[in-house]
């Protein structure tokens, strides 16, 4: 298994391998086994990212490969060539393998069909369609806590529809048997595709939940027709210390980053004793160490 496209293709079994992994990386860091010595890695981010870029480039250097960062505004793209021209440059220049996100929707697929091979690929988020590696570090994450995942009570609070994590974290749940997944914010941001969804908030009705997910806003992918009072959102689903007490939760509070500190979530609760949110951050880093030492 060397091109990770989504979750739906990866076998329970190579997860498991990529959990145990992350585990003993986190253990062993920053002495990791120089797997990636010889090999080079390339980086092309077509779309802003700060957690998931990083953390790639941080593990990569760790196992030994050198790392090509492709930046698509100071490119031979900006003089109009195509993507695939671009991808065949590279394959010319003997890179091993690419981190690639786009904001293509399933541009994943058609890269998968392009590369030969022995040339290894890892879907860094595709429009709006998949984030494998954001949503093994989150699951990774929730079984630090809960290591029984079957039982699990989750919510996802937030602008579901424009989230590329929240398909790819949902199938990844549903194959450690997670089935208690739940949605909470405004009907304009939780299509019928994701049920059962709530849109209010009566008091003591997250009293039984284990873990809050809390996706930002994702204005960048609305779509025409597509609109939010921010106003009201922040009043009904904005998780501050109101918000917990009204609601009952007690439990971990979780978001993929980036987070907009007074939008979805406070600053307080945000670095509160509960959050896990630079754990996250801290995971993907091992994660996607684990990741690159396996599909060499």
């Amino acid at each position: 298994m060397n091109k990770i496209s989504d979750i739906a293709s990866l076998e329970k079994v190579f997860l498991d391998k990529v959990f145990d992994s992350t585990s003993s990386i986190s253990k062993k860091w920053p002495n990791l086994e120089q797997v990636g010595v010889g090999k080079t890695i390339c980086l092309l981010f077509w779309e802003p990212s700060t957690r998931t870029k990083l953390s790639f480039e941080h593990a990569a250097k760790k196992l030994g490969f050198d790392v090509l960062d492709f930046s698509p505004e100071s490119s031979s793209i900006k003089k109009g060539e195509s993507f695939e021209d671009t991808i065949q440059t590279l394959l010319a220049m003997k890179v091993d393998g690419f981190v690639i996100r786009h904001p293509e929707d399933h541009i994943s697929k058609k890269i998968t069909s392009m590369l030969p091979e022995n040339i290894f690929y890892i879907n860094a988020g595709d429009g709006n369609h998949a984030h494998p590696t954001q949503a093994m570090l989150d699951v990774y994450t929730m079984k630090e806590k809960f290591n029984d995942l079957a039982n699990l009570k989750l919510t996802i609070l937030g602008d579901v529809d424009h989230s590329r994590v929240i398909p790819s974290q949902i199938e990844l749940l549903k194959k450690y048997s997670c089935s208690d997944i739940n949605f909470l914010g405004p009907e304009s941001l939780i299509s019928e595709n994701f049920s059962p969804a709530f849109s209010d908030v009566p008091k003591g009705s997250l009293a039984e939940r284990d873990i809050l997910f809390i996706l930002r806003i994702q204005k960048e992918r609305f779509k025409h027709g597509d609109g939010l009072d921010e106003v009201n959102f922040i009043e009904n689903f904005q998780v501050n210390d109101k918000f917990l007490k009204n609601s009952g939760f007690t439990g971990f509070l979780m978001h993929p980053g980036p987070m907009n500190i007074d939008s979805e979530i406070t600053r307080d609760v945000a670095n509160s004793k509960n959050s896990l949110v630079l754990r996250q951050v801290e995971n993907g880093l091992y994660l996607r160490a684990a990741l690159l030492s396996l599909i060499l």
